[in-house]
């Protein structure tokens, strides 16, 4: 379903800090280290030091949110409205839990880091379609909400495409970024564009082509907490070949983000 587009495609599974997930096939002391002396490592430091620093970032503990998710039909009118509970867990290695109703039941969603699981009404759905929705939505919520800290991950491909003057309303600095195949559940297969302010390299857009497709992110609005700049709004696009706006399918709003309230271990744990 296209409209979960930001759901439903993960292209690595790593983790919020310096922690790696088994089977990485990458390593580094630092992350930032494995960013490339050139062009594009350059943009994407300035851009980590802006959004707050490595180890800043690094430090986080654990990350709760709220994400309201409202998808539109082609019309522009509201189709569906949902607000997740993500909860994750940052310290050795990545576990998530998300929690949401709508009008069909109570649904919640647990990655452990090695397995992921989603439940309707206390019982656990096990077709193909809840199963990859339980990977790929809690890994794929991590990676975008983790930019652009996420840019050190291993087994990442950066390329400086230059700045680029006509895909947004502004130009912009254009990074290129793909995966080694063994990256993540999707290495090899995507290729993500991201796109940084001339001046702050504040994180302004995304240009996904997922293979099948193509999609178009813009950053909204930001705000800070707890030293780390965290997006509160952005706007997906169905696009193109030529990165172009088509028609805007889905709106997503952060609120109520906080870091490093306690967890009990229970609730990353299958019932």
């Amino acid at each position: 379903m296209k409209d979960l587009l930001g759901l439903l495609i993960v292209t690595a599974w790593f983790s919020c800090g310096n922690h790696q997930a088994p089977g990485d096939i990458q390593t580094a002391a630092n992350p930032m280290d494995r960013l490339p002396n050139n062009a594009a490592g350059s943009v994407a430091r300035k851009a980590i030091e802006h959004a707050g620093g490595w180890q800043e970032w690094s430090s986080k503990r654990n990350f709760s949110f709220y994400k309201v998710i409202t998808q539109l039909d082609s019309s522009g009118q509201i189709k569906k409205r949902v607000r997740q509970l993500h909860q994750y867990n940052l310290e050795d290695g990545f576990q998530c839990r998300m929690t949401w109703s709508d009008d069909l039941g109570n649904y919640v969603i647990i990655n452990t880091g090695k397995e992921a699981r989603k439940y309707k009404d206390d019982h656990q759905l096990t077709d193909d379609k809840s199963n990859n929705e339980a990977w790929n939505s809690s890994f794929g919520s991590n990676y975008v909400i983790s930019m652009p800290f996420k840019l050190t991950d291993p087994g990442i491909k950066l390329s400086y495409e230059g700045i680029d003057s006509t895909t947004l309303d502004q130009p912009v600095h254009a990074l290129k970024v793909e995966y080694e195949k063994g990256a993540g559940s999707s290495g090899g297969y995507h290729t993500w564009y991201y796109y940084f302010d001339l001046q702050n390299h504040d994180m302004v857009a995304n240009y996904l082509d997922y293979g099948e497709g193509h999609s178009l992110t813009t950053y909204e609005t930001f705000t800070e907490v707890d030293g780390i700049r965290l997006h509160l709004r952005r706007l997906s696009y169905s696009s193109n070949a030529d990165k172009e706006k088509v028609l805007l399918r889905t709106i997503y709003e952060n609120e109520e983000m906080h870091f490093d309230n306690a967890f009990h271990q229970t609730m990353f744990t299958f019932p």
